[in-house]
This record gives structure tokens, sequence and C-alpha cells, in this order.
């Protein structure tokens, strides 16, 4: 009877244990697959163009370009996961889904989402890649304070647009000037530049390839754009806050420049030039900070023409 019964209670032990077996996610298992659910498709008068899609492509090492022809959106890929920079607008999310897996890599391993200012344009498609994947999204201080209200801030030159809104992100991490945010692997490094909106911020990372690596900049947008009464030399101190944010660009170690706007950092042209002949890269410049942040001036120098000439 006692063998009996320690032979009934080693089976029993057997079948437990393959059911814990059974039950337990494999390591060999594949990841979950994310499932995007969009939000409705943002409204306006110039946003077909602006979705139009593109081929995703390497730009160096481990950063792909995953955005629009119009919009741009980046993804920093590493085996224990992906980082995205901006996420389009409502429609381009799908897109950029799209992109991630064209490339070969899946949408379940997205674990850091983060923005350089909250714009419909650049930050629509954020609430529904972080609900597909549960990735964290970060940005600046009050570029938090935009997000998760779902529209530019008060003191935003774009805040009298009304088209100008965009789906909440209820839980925003704020990463200070000059502070990192990590993920899979990846660091990224705030830049506060307050200018195109207060809440602007620029991101920078190392990127390798074949034992090289290099300082890539995603600048923000140094449009002067605005809603039609706004006057950018009506605030005191905003004017110097839009200088000093250039200089900031212009002094970070800049080996490869991004920037929300794929027309403002060459791409077709750059994409051209690689297709004739793909060495050297063309994206890597370590001029292109500088050169941009001088475009920057040119443009803020301007409209600060036109306003006092309207006085």
């Amino acid at each position: 009877m006692i063998l009996k019964s320690r032979i009934f209670q080693g089976a029993r032990l057997a079948l437990m244990g393959l059911a814990a077996i059974a039950c337990s996610p494999s390591v060999e298992e594949a990841p979950r697959e994310a499932t995007l659910e969009p939000d409705p498709p943002h409204q306006c008068d110039f946003c077909e163009r602006l979705n139009e899609p593109t081929e995703p492509f390497r730009i160096y090492g481990d950063t792909y370009y995953v955005g629009t022809a119009m919009i741009s959106s980046v993804l920093i890929a590493s085996d224990d996961g992906l980082v995205l920079v901006n996420g389009g607008m409502t429609q381009t999310a799908q897109q950029i889904a799209d992109n991630i897996k064209t490339l070969g890599f899946s949408l379940s391993e997205l674990k850091l989402i983060v923005n350089t200012h909250a714009h419909f344009d650049h930050a629509g498609g954020i609430a529904a890649l972080a609900r597909a994947t549960g990735a964290t999204v970060a940005t600046s201080t009050r570029g938090a304070e935009a997000l998760e209200q779902g529209r530019p801030t008060e003191d935003d030159p774009q805040r009298g647009l009304e088209d100008n809104v965009f789906p909440v992100v209820p839980e925003v991490r704020v990463v200070a000037d000059g502070g990192t945010v990590s993920a899979g692997g990846i660091d990224l490094t705030a830049h506060y530049t307050p200018a195109h909106t207060p809440g602007s911020v620029a991101w920078t990372w190392r990127s390798c390839e074949d034992g090289e690596c290099l300082d890539v900049v995603f600048a923000d947008s140094f449009s002067t754009r605005s809603a039609p009464e706004f006057r950018f030399t009506d605030a005191e101190g905003r004017i110097e806050n839009f200088r000093s944010a250039i200089a900031t660009v212009a002094a970070l170690p800049c080996d490869i420049l991004l920037a929300p706007s794929p027309l403002s950092f060459g791409v077709k042209e750059k994409l051209a030039a690689r297709a004739e002949n793909p060495e050297p890269n063309p994206f890597i410049d370590p001029a292109a900070c500088r050169t941009y942040a001088e475009a920057a001036t040119a443009g803020l120098d301007k409209r600060i023409a036109e306003e006092q000439a309207a006085q």
C-alpha cells in the first residue's frame, strides 16, 4: 500500500509539473503581438499631404526612419527593445507600426516613446502607440503638460489654432533638462529648447555601426508659425529664450541631424545621393546642427522684423 501510494504521489507530482510547464510562458514563445487601435484621423486641409507614406530606411547603425514623407518619426532598435521619437498624427500611427514591421521589428517590443513637441502632427499618434504597447511616454516638463491635456499650453504660439488638438496621453514621464531616459539599453538625453513651443526638447543619443559610434541629434523645429494674433515680441524673455534654444542645438555634439520635418534635414536629397553612392553616408554631417541653427536664426530675425513693421 505504501509503495502504491508513493507511485500515485509521484505520478501526481509529474502531472502537476507538466501542467505548470504548459501554463508557464516558454522562453521560445514569440512575444505578444501588439494590437494597434488608432484614434480617429485628424482633419485638416493639408493632412492627406502630411500623411503621404514613404518606405522606412536605416539612417545609421541602430537608427531608422519610420515616419511619412512629410512628418519624421525615428526608431532606435536594440536586442532588448525599441525606442520611438515622435508619433505623427493620429492617422500616422498605423503607418509607423507598419514601417516598424517592414524593417523586421515587432511593435510589441516598443518600450519608450519620446516627443520633441506636443502638436497634432508630431504627438497625435502617441496615445494609440502607447496603448498598444504599454510603452512609457517621456518629454519635457511643459511638453508633458501639453500631452496630458491633449492640446498646446496656454503660452504656446499655436494655442489659438483650433485644430491643434490630439488624443490625451494620460501618464507622461518628465525628463529634466540634461537628464537621461533609458529603455532596451538605449540612452537618450533631453536638451530643453523652448522656441517653437514652451516644451520643445532636442533628444540626443549615440548610434554605432561597424565599430564607429556617432552622435545623433533629433532637434526640434524652430519654425515661428503661430496663431494669427500671436506675437513673439510681446512676451518678455521669449526672444532671448528662442535664441538660447538655437544656441543649445548649435553647440551639441552632432554627427547626424534629424528633425520633425524631413524637408528640414534634406531626407529626399540624401536618399537620392545614397542611391547613387552609398559611401560616404550622406546623413553624416558634423556641420549640420550649426547650419540648422543658422537657418533658425534667420527665420527668427525675419519674424521679429515682420512684427516690428506691423506695429
